[in-house]
């Protein structure tokens, strides 16, 4: 019997191996396109951290000019208080001098009133020793010296008020405008000048001043309250006031 030959056994599949190139193309691919992703994603992301650094900076910025505006407001909140402090301490004080000045008028007037009695009496004495005609004069004293009484009474009203230049009141004086405002009292018009309210008066003697004489001194013009005291507006610096005769002034009588 004859032998059968045996079947050639099966051929195994083959496998497929890539070579080096192949594989490292592959490789490089996958890289690039992982780049590709990263490097669209990466503009999102640095424009998302600017937009935040961004929005930190605004707010930084708008704490800060809240916090300017809150200083600012506190600032003028004390500024203000400490002016109302001020004005209110500058008051007290003008109404401290206004009164120490009205007490010191009062205590003139004090002193001028016996004296303006006195002289009235001691003339009559003289007089009742001599004939009429002395007698007629220290009634007309008399009668002048009360009719000063209104020049002298506005001018004590006034103690205080300010100055300004060319002023005739009623707030504010120049020296020639407190005393053209105090004579027209009693009926006197007065020029708004020193110089020509003197040129109306005669020159009397200190020693025989009245209450009420015109105070004449350099381009200055006041109002004799006696005791050698006078009222006058005398510069900004001390506005109406009260105070002692200095050296180079004169007495007039009008």
């Amino acid at each position: 019997m004859e032998s059968l030959p045996n079947p050639a056994p099966a051929a195994a599949p083959a496998v497929v191996v890539e070579s080096q190139p192949a594989l490292a193309a592959r490789t490089a691919l996958r890289a690039s396109r992982s780049a590709v992703r990263r490097s669209a994603a990466r503009p999102a992301a640095i424009a998302l951290r600017a937009a935040q650094r961004s929005a930190q900076r605004e707010t930084k910025k708008i704490h800060e000019v809240r916090r300017a505006a809150e200083a600012r407001r506190v600032a003028e909140v004390r500024a203000a208080a400490q002016r109302r402090v001020a004005a209110r301490r500058a008051v007290v004080a003008r109404r401290a001098v206004v009164a120490r000045r009205a007490a010191a008028a009062r205590q003139a007037e004090a002193v001028v009133r016996p004296r303006a009695v006195a002289r009235p009496a001691v003339k009559q004495r003289a007089t009742s020793q001599r004939r009429a005609v002395p007698k007629r004069r220290a009634v007309t004293r008399v009668r002048t010296s009360m009719r000063m009484s209104s020049v002298i009474a506005y001018a004590r009203s006034q103690l205080g008020k300010t100055y300004r230049r060319g002023g005739e009141g009623p707030h504010a004086f120049d020296c020639s405008g407190f005393t053209k405002r105090a004579y027209a009292q009693i009926g006197l018009r007065l020029p708004h000048s020193s110089g020509g309210q003197a040129a109306r008066a005669r020159t009397v003697s200190r020693a025989a001043a009245q209450p009420g004489d015109l105070v004449v001194g350099p381009g200055h013009v006041g109002i004799y309250m006696g005791g050698g005291m006078m009222i006058d507006a005398g510069n900004s610096r001390t506005g109406v006031v009260y105070r002692r005769l200095y050296r180079g002034l004169h007495i007039e009588r009008f």
